[in-house]
C-alpha cells in the first residue's frame, strides 16, 4: 500500500464515518449519495484493479478512462440541474416582484403621497 492510499484512505474513512454520524433527518438522499460517492472513491482508491476488471468488463481500455468518463457525465447532469435550478429561482423571483409592484401600485392609489418604505424622503 502506497503513502498516498494511506493517506487517502484515512481522509476518506473520516469522510464516511462524518457521514454516518450525521442526523439523517434532513437531506436523507443527498447523505446517502455523499457516503455512497465516498465508499466509491474509497474502494477506487484502496483497490485500482477493481476499476480496471470493471473497465474490461465495460469494454474500455484503462479503469482511469472509466472514472474520467463517469465524472463527465456527473458533471453533465449536475450543469443540467443547477441550470434549471437557475431558471425557477429567475421565474420565482420575476414574479415576486411583479407581486411587489403590485401591491406597491394598489397602495399608491388608495393613499397618496406615500413614501415606498425603505426610501428616505431625501431619494
Amino acid at each position: 500500500m502506497s503513502v498516498f492510499q494511506m493517506v487517502a484512505g484515512t481522509v476518506l474513512g473520516l469522510l464516511v464515518l462524518r457521514e454516518l454520524l450525521a442526523s439523517f433527518r434532513r437531506g436523507r438522499w443527498i447523505r446517502l449519495l455523499r457516503l455512497a460517492v465516498w465508499l466509491a472513491a474509497a474502494v477506487a482508491i484502496l483497490d485500482p484493479l477493481l476499476i480496471q476488471r470493471v473497465a474490461d468488463l465495460l469494454g474500455i481500455g484503462r479503469g482511469a478512462d472509466v472514472v474520467l468518463y463517469l465524472f463527465v457525465l456527473a458533471f453533465l447532469w449536475v450543469s443540467f440541474f443547477l441550470y434549471s435550478c437557475h431558471l425557477r429561482v429567475q421565474r420565482q423571483v420575476t414574479q415576486l416582484a411583479r407581486h411587489i409592484a403590485i401591491q406597491e401600485a394598489r397602495r399608491g392609489h388608495e393613499s397618496p403621497g406615500t413614501a415606498v418604505p425603505g426610501l428616505s424622503e431625501r431619494q
